[in-house]
């Protein structure tokens, strides 16, 4: 497949760069309600095809989490009532933002930990946690082993895609063009419905 086949081809340093540079920006800025990070990390963990390559893809993309949540809380504890009111505060909705706020109040810590793997709520809850001013060590505390978590489980799905092309990829043929997309309409599905879900579930409960 030409895409899976060129991202081989990219130096594993301008990969585990592109990894750390876009997981930076999606989990600040609130990129990340808009454009799936998710997808990203699965297309460079194709590329994956040693135990080192792994764990420096790993690496990149939990840093990247890691600096881009440090971003944004440091932007709540900054701004966090003016990006509520910006055009994508505004965007987004305040029933999204009193819900991550809540969800944060109720949980502590682990709200922090929990929302790494939900969709939409895991790019506000650095800006809340900032404009709640919960501790940054606590909140890096969570942060940093759920960043590192997602990382293995999406770095990990993405490798086991690749190996899986690379066994078959010949099998395959025209097929296997369709992987690529595949990745990213899955991810992109699952966001759509989940958003979906929600807004029916808040809908149902006005």
């Amino acid at each position: 497949m030409a895409l899976l086949e060129h991202l081989a081809e990219l130096h594993p340093l301008l990969l585990c760069a592109a990894a750390l540079g876009f997981m930076c920006v999606e989990t600040s800025l609130l990129v990340g309600l808009f454009v799936p990070g998710d997808a990203v990390v699965l297309l460079a963990g194709t590329t994956v095809g040693s135990p080192a390559r792994y764990a420096l893809l790993v690496a990149a993309t939990t840093a990247g989490c890691l600096a881009g949540e440090t971003f944004g809380y440091a932007l709540g504890r900054r701004f966090g009532p003016s990006i509520r009111r910006s055009w994508a505060g505004r965007r987004i909705g305040a029933a999204k933002w009193a819900k991550a706020e809540e969800y944060l109040r109720r949980h502590g810590g682990p709200a922090v930990f929990g929302s790494r793997f939900v969709t939409v709520i895991h790019s506000l809850v650095p800006i809340v946690a900032g404009t709640l001013d919960m501790p940054y060590r606590r909140f890096i505390g969570w942060a940093a082993p759920a960043a590192l978590t997602w990382s293995c489980l999406y770095v990990g799905a993405g490798t086991a895609v690749g190996a899986s092309y690379r066994e078959a990829g010949a099998e395959l043929g025209v097929w296997g063009t369709l992987i690529p997309p595949a990745i990213v309409a899955t991810v992109v599905t699952v966001r759509l419905v989940h958003s979906r879900i929600k807004r029916h579930r808040a809908a149902r409960h006005d």
